[in-house]
């Protein structure tokens, strides 16, 4: 038989199922797969004393689908977290009220790059940077001996005014559950970069199933989702769920 072996790389696009939308990249992912599931029928032969299968059903119950990503672009969490996307250009804040306490941080409504002044809520003598405040990663930091007195009943206490870039904030799990249409544009390393084309008509979306924020090697998030019947898709030999395209 010919050899047809295969190695996958390839760009997977994406599309909400029905959206007057292009189909878009997903960016570098390092693995798609396609898991068809089997609730399996079996009647056990009686009529010898060993036993034995005398018969069998498979029937297939669902196809489960899962990519993992490597952009860690706010798109690719906004899918994969339900969430809606805030995009924020660059900026100033300007007297933003601030509830900051000694020996910790105070977290800004934005990222700042850089603090222009600090005072006391209300108004009155600018705090002094690196005496009474200092900016860390994209935070205010404020020191245990700062002349910036605490808060009362959890008021703000200071006024802050900052630079930041722009940027862009997910609020997670604010949308439901939507649909997709997956294209993977591939090509087989294993022959000579031969094209293979998978589509998956219609795809519900799942969630995020873990990424790692903090560790010592590049990040990745794991989707997964479910295939599902497109009833759009009609005739005689049509697949209502995937189709796989190759190259001879």
């Amino acid at each position: 038989m010919e050899d047809k072996s295969y190695i996958g790389s390839g760009n997977i696009l994406i599309r909400e199922k029905g959206a007057a939308a292009p189909l878009v990249e997903v960016g570098n992912c390092s693995a798609l797969t396609l898991s068809p599931q089997e609730n399996v029928l079996q009647q056990q032969d009686f009529t010898k004393p060993g036993g034995g299968l005398r018969n069998q059903v498979r029937r297939v119950t669902g196809v489960d689908i899962a990519y993992t990503f490597h952009d860690f672009a706010a798109e690719n969490f906004a899918r994969a977290l339900r969430a809606a996307i805030e995009t924020v250009t660059a900026g100033t804040a300007t007297g933003e009220e601030v509830v900051a306490y000694k020996g910790g941080y105070a977290p800004l409504a934005k990222i700042a790059t850089a603090i222009t002044s600090v005072v006391p809520a209300g108004g009155g003598t600018a705090f002094a940077a690196g005496d009474d405040y200092e900016l860390r990663d994209g935070q205010l930091y404020v020191p245990s001996d700062s002349a910036i007195t605490n808060p009362v009943a959890g008021a703000a206490n200071i006024e802050v005014t900052y630079t930041y870039a722009a940027q862009k904030k997910v609020q997670a799990l604010v949308n439901p559950n939507k649909q997709y249409e997956i294209v993977f544009m591939g090509l087989n390393e294993a022959q000579s970069g031969k094209r293979t084309r998978i589509t998956c008509h219609k795809v519900s979306g799942g969630v995020l199933q873990a990424f790692a924020a903090l560790g010592e090697d590049y990040g990745a998030g794991e989707v997964n989702g479910a295939l599902l019947a497109d009833t759009g898709k009609t005739g005689v030999g049509i697949s209502q769920y995937a189709t796989i395209e190759m190259e001879d």
